[in-house]
């Protein structure tokens, strides 16, 4: 079987260059395409030291689409992965948003949280959000495939199991997310400079971050429930990794042991999870697509902790893993499940 021809629009940043080492790793596809428009013309080794290889990246044509190809990634900013999307309408390709464009069911809540017009709202209707263990069986057929943020991914990992079981109680869940220094992209700012984070974290955007909205969303599509939620973000001083810890009242008294049953019946069958009886550490999933959980109880309240990778599970590896199962590869076909340590 020829292999599947990809293109990239982003290639240049943290996700770009996670998703493009992927890929160049995977049995089934070929990329034959990489756009990175600031750093177009320059090789691909000048703008990812890790990977040694010699094509150039380029610019997306402006109004038209690339031929020949079978899937799009893109990997841009709000607002922007529409516009590309919107190039490919006419055509039977696939694509796979690691942004935030298609993350919503409307196009004015999207534009109510990002305060632009969305450029492609007529698309919506032929999206899926690709959370891919709670949404696997709508992926192969939606047109384009929403990535999560990576907070929302590694929230809801933890949300859903007692969601799905209709134990949580009404009310709010609480979500406490650190994630390393890579999360806020390969931009230049003074919150993110050396100096600044170094020895240092902090809380930001506390009830306000963009991805509170999109994991309630998510959980109301996904589990037909509305729930709110009380996000507080940290920004920690590493380059890659994602702690979240989530607090949650259920309508009834619960033990250690039936919360872990809860987890093991929602992931039985999910390679990508690893239940740990320690809390979780982002050494566990460094470098990997995995999804740490543990869990501890007290009367009829748990307490979810989990860890991913916010460049692979919360980003790049998700893509891959809903590209994997939308055409029917091994899900975790390019994907690594073990990391290296230190």
């Amino acid at each position: 079987m020829d292999r599947l021809k990809v293109g990239i629009a982003g290639a240049s940043g943290y996700g770009g260059g996670e998703l493009l080492r992927l890929l160049l790793l995977h049995k089934q596809v070929e990329v034959v395409h990489l756009a990175a428009d600031s750093r177009a013309g320059e090789k691909v080794t000048d703008v990812f030291p890790n990977l040694p290889v010699e094509n150039l990246l380029e610019r997306h044509p402006d109004g038209e689409p690339w031929k020949g190809i079978h899937i799009l990634f893109t990997a841009l900013p709000a607002g922007e992965s529409s516009k590309i999307a919107r190039l490919y309408a006419d055509t039977d390709l696939k694509v796979i948003d690691l942004g935030p464009d298609f993350r919503f069911r409307t196009a004015r809540k999207f534009e109510d949280i990002y305060k632009i017009k969305h450029p492609f709202p007529e698309a919506l209707a032929r999206t899926t959000y690709a959370l891919v263990e709670w949404n696997r069986k709508a992926l192969s057929k939606a047109s384009i495939l929403s990535c999560p943020g990576c907070y929302p991914t590694g929230a809801l990992m933890g949300i859903l199991p007692f969601v799905n079981e209709g134990m949580v109680a009404g009310g709010k869940i609480f979500v406490d997310g650190k994630s390393g220094v890579s999360g806020a992209g390969r931009g230049l700012t003074l919150e993110t400079h050396y100096p600044e984070i170094a020895e240092g974290m902090k809380p930001y955007k506390p009830f306000s971050h963009r991805h509170g909205p999109e994991m309630e969303e998510a959980l109301e599509t996904i589990s037909d429930r509305h729930l709110d939620i009380l996000f507080v973000p940290h920004l920690i001083p590493v380059n890659r990794g994602l702690l979240s810890t989530i607090y949650m009242d259920l309508d009834r008294p619960i033990t250690q042991e039936q919360a872990w049953e809860v987890l093991r019946k929602a992931y039985k069958n999910e390679k990508g999870i690893l239940l740990t009886e320690q809390p979780p550490h982002s050494a566990m999933v460094k470098g990997t697509n995995r999804t740490a959980i543990s869990v501890r109880t007290f009367k009829n309240s748990v307490v979810v902790m989990t860890a991913i990778d916010n460049l692979l599970k919360g980003a790049a590896g998700q893509a891959v893993q809903a590209m994997n199962v939308a055409f029917g590869f091994d899900e975790m076909e390019g994907l690594p499940l073990f990391g290296g340590f230190p």
